[in-house]
């Protein structure tokens, strides 16, 4: 089955759809040829990560495939009613979609977890320290949010932490959120909605800049993203203890 996201090429919001593409996936029975915008090329492993998700038979980006034949259309931009109140608003607007465009009575995966492959490196340098996955003050990735938001707001003892690298693989990143014992802490960015997915423990921490955001409230926005039955929280940066 081949399937086509052009609404987003931001990682966090493109990965809120994961669910319902699984959902969608064991649905036809059949596994996705996935079609991406070019822009995910600055996500460094994209194609990688996604492929060793298991409802994908195929990445590619939209400016290295002639599109014919039937293609789904996946799309956020519609209605942000919730079929269930823990599901993010995210992921329902992409059920949404689907239930207003197709005749497709699937239901979304919610227990779906991003799968982590394991990478040949070592882990015991880091397992003593608290992974952060920070906003960086990047102009190619998305800058409508502050950046270093944890780094500026708590100025965490810089031997008791690690901040992720985005230039590196997001795989290599998955593996050191996955295998540290501490509670991964970042923001509001993509790789805290991955670590949802992965449903690992994560603390979503917010600034002053996030406290109302697009006419909501913070709490709205990390509804938007976030289920509420994993195992992620909102704190805000001034009250986090590292």
């Amino acid at each position: 089955m081949k399937l086509r996201i052009d609404c987003t090429a931001n990682l966090g919001d493109f990965c809120n759809a994961l669910p319902v593409i699984s959902g969608i996936s064991k649905y036809v029975n059949e596994k996705i040829d996935i079609i991406i915008r070019p822009e995910m090329r600055k996500f460094n492993g994209i194609k990688e990560f996604l492929l060793y998700q298991p409802m994908f038979n195929s990445v590619e980006f939209s400016d290295e495939v002639f599109s014919y034949g039937d293609i789904m259309q996946l799309s956020s931009w519609t209605r942000m009613d919730q079929e269930d109140e823990n599901r993010p608003i995210e992921t329902c607007r992409y059920e949404n979609w689907v239930n207003d465009n197709y005749r497709m009575l699937f239901e979304v995966d919610d227990d779906f977890e991003i799968q982590v492959k394991p990478m040949p490196f070592t882990l015991s340098d880091i397992m003593s320290k608290t992974v952060i996955g920070d906003r960086w003050n990047h102009t190619t990735i998305d800058t409508r949010r502050n950046t270093n938001v944890v780094e500026h707001g708590v100025k965490p003892d810089p031997l008791k932490v690690i901040y992720l690298d985005y230039s590196k693989p997001i795989m290599e990143n998955l593996n050191i959120i996955k295998n540290n014992p501490n509670p991964f802490i970042t923001t509001f960015t993509g790789i805290g909605i991955i670590a949802d997915l992965m449903n690992k423990e994560t603390i979503v921490c917010w600034d002053e800049d996030m406290r109302m955001w697009d006419g909501q409230p913070v709490e709205f926005d990390f509804k938007r993203h976030y289920y509420g039955n994993r195992k992620s929280k909102l704190v805000y940066v001034k009250d986090l203890v590292i």
